[in-house]
């Protein structure tokens, strides 16, 4: 049998032949080359078997000799008790290798190994040099894996599943400021979002990587606006980065205009107001200047009572035609007025014009009934023009009544106006009279206190036989708004003062530049008779 060592014992079964030493009784010794008999038989010397031997089963004698390979080997012999055949063993040392013992690398699987290819065993194989099969972890680099650094560790170059660690794997790995799928402060590249990047990160509005607050995305990653305090070349003129449309730069990023759809700079409404054109009726006002032609009362724009209104509110309006509103919150509909704005304080408004040219101030000539209650003519310059009667007490507020007089030159030209005026008139209309109390002046404006018309007052005739429009008139008078018969052939207005001084001390010598005037009777026609009151 084949044990591991190279120790080998050999059973050896031997029949020794006893041969009969006659009748003597002599022994002999048996003989090495005795043939040899089948286990658990023994041969007799006359070739027959016999069964099991007599004798026990311990050895009865050794030899020494040589194995053939010359060790030293001991030669044991035994009965076996089964054939009582003799039984020999011999015991040494033999340097003949029987079975190699399994070790990895011998082709076998042995106990304890998962593989074995023997010569083809390789670490990067598909069997290791360490009979296991390859296995992440293992410290080698095999086919699936990117990297094997036979650890645990996913936080360096090669996560524990033999991955290479890269940017969006979950894992926290070298040169990574972060790396968590999803999470919006985290960039595509691992890197912490920041502004300047290059890259429009949740929370961004524009990233262009650079520090330039002029274009179109700022340095705090902003999409460039008006108001956020930065000029954008070829967009904005200005940026003061406030909402204030009142300093010199808009939330239009440009300065006030009047044109620019904002409330801007002075205006007091939407490009009106301030240092822009006047604002309409129902605009927003600070200041009576905003409204223009109207006046601004609880910060709208409203149209005046008067032009005494309209100059409380605005004492800079200029002369002109002016809408008001003579009833304020009533029933009647606004009408245009003629403001004289500059003479005496100003705030005058007329309330009767007559001309030379009697067609246009025929309108004029009327019963007290229309007088009272109807507007005529034309508020133009030019035109004969009559307020109706029932205003004038109202207008008349200060009591204080002025007559305009533009001389007519002999060649039909008009000299500079002559301004008379009278104080402390008080005017009352009612429905059947009208009169002025308790006037002074430097002139003879009025030469009755009663109106007179074609139907009405006393002085009917000087209306009805002369073509006078309705005056205070008692008789014949030296100011007529008209007056024909022996001093015109058709109704034309004269005065009979022209050389007293106005209300400028100038009279019809300096007013007309020597210019000779035309006259009759006495009288110097008159070109316009304006009578304006307040």
């Amino acid at each position: 049998m084949l044990g591991r060592g190279g120790l080998v014992t050999s059973l050896v079964i031997v029949t020794l032949a006893l041969a009969a030493c006659g009748d003597s009784g002599g022994t002999s010794s048996a003989s090495a080359s005795s043939s040899s008999a089948s286990a658990g038989s023994t041969s007799t010397a006359d070739g027959s078997t016999t069964g099991s031997p007599t004798t026990s089963g311990t050895p009865t004698s050794s030899t020494s000799g040589d194995d053939g390979s010359g060790t030293a080997a001991t030669l044991d012999m035994m009965t076996d008790p089964g054939t009582s055949g003799v039984i020999m063993t011999t015991t040494g040392s033999d340097d003949t290798t029987g079975a190699p013992a399994p070790v990895c690398g011998d082709g076998n699987v042995d106990p304890g190994e998962a593989c074995d290819e023997g010569a083809n065993n390789n670490d990067l194989g598909t069997c290791t040099t360490t009979c296991k099969l390859p296995s992440c972890g293992d410290g080698f680099i095999q086919a699936g894996e990117e990297c094997d650094d036979a650890n645990k560790i996913d936080d360096d170059a090669c996560v524990s599943n033999c991955q290479l660690n890269i940017c969006g794997d979950g894992h926290l790995g070298p040169g990574e400021a972060c790396d968590a799928p999803g999470d919006p402060k985290c960039t595509d590249e691992c890197a912490l979002v920041t502004c300047g990047d290059g890259k429009v990160s949740p929370g961004e509005q524009c990233d262009d990587a650079n520090d330039i607050a002029t274009d179109a995305c700022l340095p705090t990653c902003l999409i460039a606006k008006c108001g956020d305090g930065e000029i954008q070349e070829g967009v904005d003129t200005c940026d003061d980065g406030n909402n204030d449309n009142s300093d010199a730069c808009t939330t239009l990023c440009k300065p006030p205009a009047c044109d620019d759809g904002i409330v801007s700079g002075s205006e007091s409404d939407v490009d009106c107001g301030g240092s822009c054109q006047p604002c309409a009726e129902g605009k927003q006002c600070l200041v009576g200047p905003d409204c223009g032609t109207k006046v601004c009362k609880v910060n709208k724009c409203v149209l005046g009572l008067s032009c005494q209104d309209i100059h409380d509110n605005t004492p800079a309006a200029k002369s002109g035609l002016y809408d008001v509103d003579l009833d304020g919150p009533g029933p009647e509909p606004k009408m245009q007025v003629e403001c004289e704005m500059d003479t005496d304080t100003g705030g005058w408004t007329l309330v009767q014009r007559t001309v030379w040219d009697s067609a246009k101030t025929a309108a004029l000539f009327t019963g007290y009934a229309d007088w009272q209650n109807k507007t005529v003519g034309s508020v133009a310059p030019g035109d004969g023009f009559r307020l109706a009667g029932k205003w004038w007490d109202d207008l008349a507020q200060k009591k204080r009544h002025m007559l305009v007089h533009r001389l007519r030159k002999v060649n039909g030209e008009s000299c500079s106006p002559l301004f008379y005026v009278g104080s402390n008139g008080t005017v009352v209309v009612d429905d059947v009279s009208a009169t002025i109390t308790g006037l002074t002046a430097t002139v003879n404006m009025i030469n009755n206190t009663i109106l007179s018309t074609q139907n009405s007052g006393p002085g009917q005739t000087c209306v009805n036989n002369n073509g006078g429009a309705p005056w205070f008139y008692s008789g014949c008078c030296s100011t007529c708004p008209t007056f024909a018969g022996q001093y015109w052939p058709s109704p034309h207005p004269m005065i009979g003062y022209a050389g007293a001084p106005d209300q400028f001390a100038s009279t019809s010598a300096t007013v007309c530049g020597g210019d000779p005037v035309a006259t009759s009777i006495g009288y110097s026609g008159v070109n316009e008779m304006s009578y304006y009151i307040r």
